[in-house]
């Protein structure tokens, strides 16, 4: 099978990627890479990918060597890509996996429209061409494939519906959900204009492994547990609302069946948890008890997270801002500046932490369990079996030792928080001595 790829150097393609170049044959991938900020060319970017995949050398090798790279430019018509490597793939992919977005919650609207909605339609327009020309030439059909999220739905007072072919969603969250609606309205037109073979997947919030707990980035739900084991957030709000959490070798497990046996060719799947997701609360207290248990830092006191009415906990982070962005505008220190920056990414999460999220996903678990070898999603809680004993799952806990092997990603570090606690520390024990 020949595929056309995007977000090959995102969280979830190249583990999906891994699993085709196990469960298929010889796959052969068009990948579209454009340079990053810094001006990394595109063949470093893609070695660099793919020397981190969980594969053996020889495969390493394989797609290194016969993957063909495909520079683009969003913004420019069919995506800046050569004439002739356009034709090229006019005449050659099969199969199209959408899966590069930005999904940053803190961004301007007309700055993200263009990654996660323009893209998106310069992708189809692509699809649309390739798919012309297969009809034309009597080929098999062309199936687009398109990750985009759980959250597209935005604000909802109670489960989020399986409603395809409709879409309802609510009052966007942030500008990631308004883009991702946008991109979703799109994509559904098409499929009811023109009966276009498109599956779109829906994953919630993106984990660690369910092998191993790790994971690339440290975003969301990682960014709750760092502040509360550094004692930077003692207040949070909504201690029963749940979050649905899915490991990515999971995610990538689903979508990668389904491309390979392909047998599903249209519809939407949601890859969430539903009723295994786990509460505030929960979250708080294993993560607190693990902590505590296993501190790296020697003296380190780690505050239990305590709950507040919601609009407490929304005035205190307003006043917070407030305070910073006044003590920038004294001192002109960037110091505040980052801190107003930082408390406004977390506002993005929020709605995701906080607000009301549950997703049903029965009509998707019937799919996942008809069209591929997967099983429901491993859940981040215990859970208790028929006899009414608990069984320990171990997800949980494998996400929570990647957090101290690594420092979150080397978000905090240990030596330098060791080094405060003893300086905070040393008052105390030189008082004592006086005393005596």
């Amino acid at each position: 099978m020949i595929y056309f790829v995007t977000g090959i150097t995102g969280t979830v393609v190249p583990v999906i990627v891994e699993n085709l170049m196990k469960k298929e044959k010889d796959p052969v991938f068009y990948f579209a890479i454009r340079k990053d900020s810094k001006g990394n060319h595109i063949r470093a970017r893609f070695e660099s990918v793919v020397l981190g995949m969980d594969l053996d050398n020889s495969a390493r090798q394989k797609l290194l060597q016969e993957s063909k790279l495909v520079e683009i430019d969003v913004e420019k018509e069919k995506l800046g890509i050569d004439p002739d490597l356009y034709s090229e793939l006019i005449l050659n992919i099969e199969k199209i996996l959408h899966g590069a977005a930005d999904v940053r919650f803190d961004q301007l609207y007309e700055k993200i429209k263009v990654p996660n909605v323009v893209f998106t339609k310069k992708i189809y327009a692509l699809f649309n061409e390739i798919k012309l020309h297969r009809e034309i030439y009597g080929k098999s059909k062309l199936t687009l494939y398109y990750i985009s999220t759980g959250y597209a739905y935005g604000i909802y007072k109670k489960p989020i519906p399986e409603d395809f072919p409709e879409f309802h969603p609510g009052k966007p969250d942030n500008t990631y959900a308004q883009t991702k609606a946008e991109a979703k309205f799109f994509i559904l037109d098409k499929i009811k204009r023109f009966n276009d073979q498109i599956v779109i997947f829906e994953p919630t919030i993106i984990g660690g492994s369910a092998q191993t707990g790790k994971t690339k980035t440290y975003n969301l739900h990682y960014i709750v547990m760092m502040l509360g084991y550094m004692g930077k957030l003692p207040f949070l709000t909504s201690s029963e609302n749940r979050l649905d959490i899915v490991p990515v070798d999971w995610v990538a497990a689903v979508i990668s069946d389904i491309m390979s046996k392909d047998e599903y060719h249209q519809g939407v799947m949601r890859l969430a948890s539903g009723s295994e997701g786990i509460s505030i609360k929960y979250l708080r207290d294993v993560g607190y008890d693990f902590y505590t248990s296993n501190d790296p830092v020697p003296g380190h006191h780690i505050p239990k997270i305590r709950f507040v009415p919601r609009y407490v906990f929304n005035l205190m982070v307003q006043l917070q801002k407030s305070f910073y962005r006044a003590m920038y505008f004294c001192t002109r220190n960037k110091r505040f500046r980052k801190m107003v920056k930082g408390i406004s990414l977390l506002e993005g999460y929020f709605p995701y932490i906080t607000g009301y999220k549950v997703f049903e996903n029965s009509k998707s678990r019937e799919l996942i369990e008809k069209y591929t070898d997967c099983s429901a999603a491993p859940s981040l809680q215990d859970v208790f079996n028929e006899k009414g004993e608990l069984v320990k799952k171990g997800y949980y806990r494998k996400i929570l030792v990647d957090t101290l092997e690594t420092g979150w990603g080397g978000l905090v570090d240990f030596e330098r928080l060791e080094e405060k606690t003893a300086t905070y520390k040393a008052p105390q024990a030189a008082y004592g001595t006086s005393r005596k």
